[in-house]
């Protein structure tokens, strides 16, 4: 595919407590992207929508929101459906995106699929400048959910700052939840 915007593309995940972590985190994000000239979207469960929207005041209305809960509820379509379709409509140029797939209401069908969605977001954007920001809450997720965002994440970002991920290994996780579904 031909390169469709500028610059790298980075895939961080944003491991946060509470609130408070999770605007920090992510409001200077979207913030950083509107006045770079960036197009944003955020695409989170409700509730985090909901934190991000008041918190962005007026902003909210330059910025795609939706609920990933709706947008999302098939792990199968995040990437065409909602990721590249925003990156998509906005050819040449670099976007940023907050994507939020996995949240601790995630059914242990639709959870493999989530991190296979993880891990294949790195090959689905490769050559296309722009930033996709994971949010993961670690007081809600099992441990293994959270070593499964080191797996398909090259960067980490918490509150002590960012740093490389030496677990990440999206072809390895790829490989681990491709397995068949169970019998209806």
């Amino acid at each position: 595919t031909a390169d469709t915007g500028t610059g790298a593309f980075a895939h961080p995940a944003l491991f946060y407590r509470g609130a408070a972590e999770y605007l920090a985190g992510t409001v200077p994000f979207v913030w950083g992207g509107l006045a770079a000239g960036e197009p944003v979207a955020v695409a989170v469960p409700g509730g985090n929508l909901e934190l991000l929207r008041r918190e962005l005041g007026a902003d909210a209305g330059r910025v795609r929101l939706l609920d990933m809960t709706e947008a999302g509820r098939n792990p199968g379509r995040i990437i065409p459906g909602v990721l590249r379709a925003f990156a998509d409509s906005h050819p040449g140029q670099p976007v940023r995106i907050i994507g939020e797939p996995i949240w601790a209401a995630r059914s242990a069908v639709e959870y493999p699929a989530c991190v296979q969605h993880e891990a294949l977001i790195n090959l689905a954007f490769s050559g296309r400048g722009g930033t996709i920001l994971c949010p993961y809450d670690v007081e809600t997720l099992a441990p293994d959910a959270l070593a499964d965002a080191e797996a398909t994440h090259p960067v980490l970002v918490d509150g002590t700052g960012h740093r490389t991920s030496a677990g990440y290994d999206p072809d390895g996780v790829i490989a681990r939840y491709n397995q068949p579904l169970p019998v209806p």
